[in-house]
């Protein structure tokens, strides 16, 4: 559970951010937002698959 507990928190803040409007209207700029938020999770899985959390 631990695994999926950062993807959890940014997907709900970007739902939260999105929901509550503090993002702009515009459909580029959400793209753009949630482009960049599934590449950050990306990042964040091929971290934890090349350093796994108690190995090192």
């Amino acid at each position: 559970m631990l695994y999926w507990l950062p993807r959890l928190c940014v997907l709900a803040l970007a739902g939260i951010l999105i929901g509550f409007g503090l993002i702009p209207q515009t459909t580029d700029e959400v793209a753009r937002t949630l482009l960049m938020i599934v590449l950050g999770l990306g990042l964040l899985s091929l971290t934890l698959h090349i350093f796994p959390p108690g190995q090192y």
